[in-house]
């Protein structure tokens, strides 16, 4: 084998070498492009699956609170009228007494 044919050989190898490099470069960089794409949808995907549950924890307790709330405003409105039915019970008794002292004050 010539001196050239070696020299053409070892330049093939080379290039092949090269090639083959250049070839593994592009395969990394489009499999880490394709890490990144998929990494960001997994991070996306669980960021609205967590503000999915976020809100679903919101809308539950926002209606929890209501029922409270309508359950204390009932309760306050109940005390309230019993309240009143006693006040209103009572009022002639507190009517009749003030007659009264009024008279025992206007005859003294």
């Amino acid at each position: 084998m010539s001196r050239e044919e070696v020299l053409d050989r070892i330049r093939l190898a080379e290039a092949r070498r090269r090639t083959a490099a250049e070839e593994a470069h592009r395969l990394k960089d489009r499999l880490l492009a394709e890490a990144r794409k998929e990494a960001r949808k997994i991070v996306d995907d669980a960021a609205a699956g967590a503000a999915r549950a976020a809100a679903k924890n919101v809308a539950a307790e926002t209606r929890k609170i209501q029922q409270e709330r309508q359950s204390t405003v009932a309760s306050g409105l109940e005390r309230v009228a019993a309240q009143k039915e006693r006040t209103a019970a009572r009022l002639p008794e507190a009517v009749d007494r003030i007659c009264q002292e009024f008279l025992r004050m206007a005859h003294d």
